[in-house]
Order: structure tokens, then sequence, then C-alpha cells
């Protein structure tokens, strides 16, 4: 039985924005602040010369107990095998549930940034203020902090007076038309690397380098993310365009901060230099991005990452007789217990839907609703109903836009999403299913920009979590630098808990003309399967391969913190983009087939491989292309008695659950020449069109 404590302390932000070292706190009970009932979902923020700013602020966690789903599925795992031991938030503040939160002395002098909760706490007949909203309600997010869960300490206030401008319950969870046919005014949030100031520093010792921020920025903000050692770091940032525009001061990295604001920047087209100094006595790890809020005119891809429906039965032999009868539902083996699922990585968004499909026995189903994390994010919340001697939660919900600036620098918080609580029970059945649905450009530059259109950008990103008999994620990427493109099918498997050997996955791609009907595609074909040999970070540059498989270190980092004793959950600083080795994998294998006139099937064949794979698939097009879509997904496990099964199957693209991208590329401006969501950093002029090359990193 694993024993392991994963302190998930550090899952949600805290933005510093320059004010010197943590400031006293308060703290009370979420009853006398009348949050009880609240959601943990909250942000926090303080008036103080003349402004609105982010407070720090701490809710108290609980104990629970993760299952990490790709164990579970496996027929005979022992369900102890798959139990750690960690932290989150509570799904509903309590009323003895401790919130510990800075406040501002005197009373603020101007409204409130979003409608709330405004709390004056009295302590030695001193007042101090200190403004809670739902993340929800927040239209401005970076006035805010949401509250990390840890249990601080703070005085306990004489008195609190409270000003409740709270609006109902329930948030915004409206679904926005996806437009399908043209060019549309995108707003959305994206983050990207800098990677000349990703790197190790001396005390005293900076690092530098410059930025550029597209049209229609509204916000933008120097991240220090996770990964960079705590304390003290100086930061120097000017508009290059007009150098009047300057910031500059010290920012304090808190032990086990995912991610640490240092500057809000000006609105607007622009390009920045910045400059990162080491103001700690020791050599110090320092990773940097870049977190913006734009609107452009944009063709928009719709990304898809789905698991089947996964049939979860938790075995526990040691209640079983001799017979290998194993009485059900009649022993509780984990209580306050959530569904861990890895996989779900995103550094761009729109918008992110999210579809999600629960069923547990009643007995289990102790909590209603059930709360949905990301990373440690409570970013949704889903009620039960009853279904025989089951209750089944599940519904769609949107993300609301101001947790994704919390998320995307961050890759989506390790890329785990977990579901509960419930109580798990001995030799009893359950059943999971989630789909995330990303809305996002395809680049930061506005649609038809030619420097980014006659050079490498993706189109969508289709991922199956493979987590029924199996575990490792199969991607299917479309890439476009000249007509027709093409598709680059990959693997990242889940080293340690499962293998992807003797897997096979099938994609339907269907492709469309300007008015949706279809075009016509002729054939095509695909490179040999190519594996990776890693040698820790010490990593080369590749072709296009090496961004599809970037994330993996991501993956093997989340399941590393979710099977070992780690401080704090699995944010990475800095997701490297290429391998050291590319060989090719003989026994695995791609297929092509042409399934009708404007359809291909394209089948991976895993062979014996555990590592991450890779190949190319090329197509022909008989006629004009301007839309491709993903609309179809199959897989089969080379075990007796293993069907091939459907997770996804429709005839025409069908939005948010489908693949989707546009093939158009022509144009004449000029202005943003940078691939920086292709790339997952921004490059400088002269970059290979077809490589994410280091060597023209920013």
């Amino acid at each position: 039985m694993l024993r392991v404590t994963i302190v998930l302390l550090a899952t949600l932000a805290m933005v510093v924005l320059g004010q010197g070292p943590p400031r006293e706190l308060f703290c009370a009970s979420a009853g006398e602040l009348g949050l009880a009932g609240e959601g943990p979902g909250l942000v926090f923020a303080v008036f103080e010369r003349g402004a609105w700013r982010p407070a720090q602020a701490y809710i108290e966690p609980e104990n629970v107990t993760f299952l990490l789903v790709p164990l579970l599925t496996k027929n005979g795992t022992d369900i102890s095998k798959a139990a750690a031991p960690g932290k989150l938030p509570p799904p509903v503040l309590r009323n003895e549930t401790v919130v510990c939160f800075e406040a501002a002395p005197g009373r603020p002098a101007v409204s409130p940034p979003a409608p709330g909760l405004l709390i004056v706490a009295e302590k030695g007949g001193a007042k101090y203020h200190v403004f809670v909203a739902r993340a929800e309600d927040v239209e401005n997010p970076a006035n805010f902090t949401l509250a990390l869960p840890d249990k601080a300490g703070g005085r306990k206030p004489d008195k609190v007076e409270l000003v409740d401008r709270r609006p109902p319950r329930g948030g915004k969870r409206g679904q926005p038309e996806a437009d399908a046919q043209s060019v549309s005014s995108l707003s959305y949030w994206a983050a990207f690397k800098l990677y000349k100031t990703s790197t190790q520093l001396a005390a005293g010792q900076c690092a530098s380098t410059a930025f550029d921020v597209p049209d229609g920025t509204s916000q933008v903000a120097v991240v220090l993310t996770g990964g960079t050692t705590p304390g003290a770091y100086q930061y120097t940032i000017y508009n290059t365009f007009n150098p009047s525009q300057r910031w500059s001061g010290t920012v304090y990295v808190p032990q086990g901060s995912p991610q640490t604001v240092a500057a809000w920047l000006s609105s607007g087209r622009a390009q920045y230099y910045v400059q990162i100094c080491n103001r700690n006595s020791q050599t110090a790890a320092v990773y940097t991005s870049v977190l913006l809020k734009a609107q452009n005119q944009q063709y928009f891809r719709n990304d898809v990452i789905r698991t089947p429906r996964l049939y979860i039965y938790t075995y526990l032999p040691t209640y079983c007789n001799n017979y290998g009868l194993c009485p059900s539902n009649t022993h509780i083996i984990y209580q306050n217990s959530y569904f861990a699922i890895p996989g779900f990585y995103v550094d761009a968004a729109s918008y992110i839907f999210l579809n999600i499909y629960v069923k547990v026995p009643k007995a289990a189903a102790t909590s209603n609703p059930v709360v949905v994390y990301w990373g440690g994010i409570p970013v949704a919340t889903l009620y039960g109903y009853d279904s025989g001697n089951s209750k089944i939660y599940s519904g769609e919900v949107v993300v609301p836009d101001s947790y994704l600036m919390y998320l995307l620098p961050t890759y989506g918080q390790g890329g785990v999403i977990s579901i509960g609580p419930f109580t798990i029970y001995a030799n009893a059945a359950y059943e999971v299913e989630v789909k995330a649905a990303v809305r996002r450009p395809q680049e930061l530059a506005p649609a038809g920009d030619d420097r980014v259109y006659k050079t490498l950008v993706r189109r969508f990103r289709e991922s199956f979590l493979f987590l029924d008999k199996r575990a490792f994620i199969a991607d299917i990427d479309y890439a476009q630098s000249s007509s027709p493109g093409y598709f680059v099918i990959s693997t990242k498997p889940f080293k340690d808990i499962g293998t992807s050997a003797y897997s096979y996955v099938r994609f339907y791609v269907k492709f469309y003309d300007k008015y949706m009907n279809p075009a016509y595609v002729s054939g095509g074909e695909a490179s040999p399967v190519y594996t990776s040999s890693w040698w820790g970070d010490l990593l080369g540059k590749i072709p296009i391969i090496s961004l599809i498989l970037q994330i993996y270190d991501l993956i093997k980092s989340s399941i590393d913190a979710l099977k070992k004793a780690v401080a704090s959950f699995p944010i990475i600083g800095y997701v490297t983009l290429a391998m050291d080795a590319y060989v090719q994998a003989a026994q695995a294998s791609v297929t092509v087939e042409k399934v009708d006139y404007n359809t291909l099937r394209i089948t991976l064949y895993t062979g014996g491989f555990n590592d991450p794979l890779t190949a190319r698939i090329y197509f022909a097009i008989v006629g004009d292309l301007y839309y491709v879509a993903v609309t179809g997904v199959e897989y089969f496990v080379q075990e007796p008695y293993f069907p091939w099964i459907t997770v996804f199957s429709v005839d025409r693209p069908v939005l948010p659950y489908t693949s989707y991208g546009y093939a158009e590329y022509t144009s004449v401006t000029t202005y943003f020449p940078y691939r920086t969501l292709t790339c997952g950093v921004q490059e400088a002029g002269n970059f290979h069109p077809e490589l994410c090359d280091p060597a023209y990193y920013r």
C-alpha cells in the first residue's frame, strides 16, 4: 500500500505585486466571516494606496484520499495500490473552517471591483478590511488572489462587521456559441514561457529578454512559475515602444507557490524588456512566463481531451473468502476520496467546457454536490440524481474565465482533474468519464497573419486518455505550414503505473471546404513510427515532433507526485521542447486508410513499447480545403476478449466536443510574426519555419 502524503498547499496561485514580505494575517471561522456554505473558489482583495490589489488568503484544507484512475481500471488491482493521501480545500466551507486573510487598515474609499462581501475586522480599536468574491463573479481577476489551501496562523479579530453584496449562487455558466463559418473576434487568455529568464541565477545575478504581445491585449503580466526557488527577486520591465512605461520592484516567491505575479503591465500592442535578478544569498532557479488576455480577429481552434467511460471495481482481496466471493458495499475503505485523472493540460483558452459523468453506489454518495478540481482549483460543482441503487453526477459546465489566469501558466496545475468527495467501499462498482473541450486561438497573431501562416502552426489537438487496461495519452495534432499540412500522432505513457504496449487507437479525420461541403481526399500515408530515449533534461532540437512530446515531463511529474512523498502538487517550471534521441520503433506502426471520399482512418499500433512514440501522416486533397475535424475515436487492447470500443463518433463536427480547425493560411498582414503558442515560447526573427529552435527563443 502506498504510504504517500500529497500536500496540495500550493495548488492555487498567490499573487504578490511587489508589496514586500507576507503581512500579518487575521484568522476567523467561516461562520464568523459569513462564508459558511460558500465553495472554496474565493478570491480576496484589499484597498490600499488608492486602489484595489490582491490580498493573501488561506482556507483550512481537509485530508483527502486521491484514487489514481489509471491504476483503478486494471483487473485485479488492489485499490490500496492506487490510493494516496493528500489535502484539498473543502467542497463547502463549514462553520468551523478557518479562513485567514491579509487586511488593510481603514475602510475602502472606492467601490469594490466585483459583487461580493466586505469584511471589516476590528482589533484593539482599529479597523481593517478585506473584500471577498466568488471567482466566477469576477470580471477582472488581476485585482484578486485565489485563496490557498493552507492552515495559516494569524490574529483573531475582536469583532467582525459584514457588508454583503453577493449575488445569488450559481455563477456564470452560459455556453457561448462557437462560430464555425468565418473569422470571429476571439477573447482569450494565454500563457507562454520566457526561455532566457528561465534559468539558474547565482546570488546577485540577473537574466533578461524581450517579448511581444499582440493588438487587443487588455491585460499582461510577468509571472514567476513553479520550480522557482522561494525568496526575493528584483524585476525591471519597460515597454520598448514607449520607454516611459516602466515597472520595477521586488517580488517575494513563497514556498511551493505555483505562480507569483511580478507585475501587471499596460494594455495594447507592445514589446517589453524584462530583467529578473536573484536577491537571495544562494543560487536560485528562476522560471518566468507571460500571462495575457487579448481579443483580436481569429480563426479559433477547438481541442478536445477525452477519456472513455471507465468502469472501476474497487477490488480488495482481504475481503474475499476462500471461494473467491467478495461481499460488496459492506466495508468502507476510504472516506473523503477523489477520483484523480491525469492528462488535462492547456496553455491557452477562450472557453473551457467540461463534461463530467460519475456513477457511484448510493452509499458512496456522501456529498451533494460534488466538486471538480483542476489541480487544486475548484472549477465546477455537480449535483447528483438517483438511478436505481446508484447516484449519478453528470453535467456540462464552463470553467469560469477568472480561473484561466491560474490554470494556464502552469499547464493546468499539473494536468490532473479530481472529482469528489466519495466514500469508497470494498468490492464496489464505479464509473467515471471526463471530457474537456478548449476553444482557443491558433496563435496570438490575428487571423491570416502572413508571417505566422507561412510557418508551422498547430490547428487543433485531439487527446485521448487511454486509461482502460493501459495507461497513456494518444494525441493527434494537425500542423500546417503549407497546404494541406499534415498530422502528427503520438503517445505519452504514464510510466510506472501501466503500459502502452500492444494497444491500438484509431482517429477518424474528415475534411471540408469553406461551405462545410466534403473536401475530397485522395489518400494518405504515414512515416515510420519513432520512439525516444530519455536522458533527463539534456535534450536537443528536432522538428515538430518535439512540440508534440513537450508535455511528457509534466505528465511524469504529475504521476510521480501522486506516488511519492512530495511537498507540493507537481507544477514544473519549464517544459522542455525537444528530445535527446530519435529512434525508429520497428514493432510499432501507423496505417492510413481512406474510409470514404472525405474521411481518413488513422490507426496507431504501439507494439511492445512503453516509451513516447510519434509519427507523421501526410494526405492529399482534391479541391479546396478549409476545415479539418476528428469525428471518431476507437481503441483496442491486444488481450483476449477485449473488443474494439468506440469512444466518440459523429457524422459532422459537433461543437464543443469535436476537435476542429481551420486550414486557410493566406494573408497580407505581417505585424505580429511570432509562433508563440506553437512553440510554447516566443521566438525572435528569422526562425526556421519547420523547427522550434532554442537558438531563437526569447
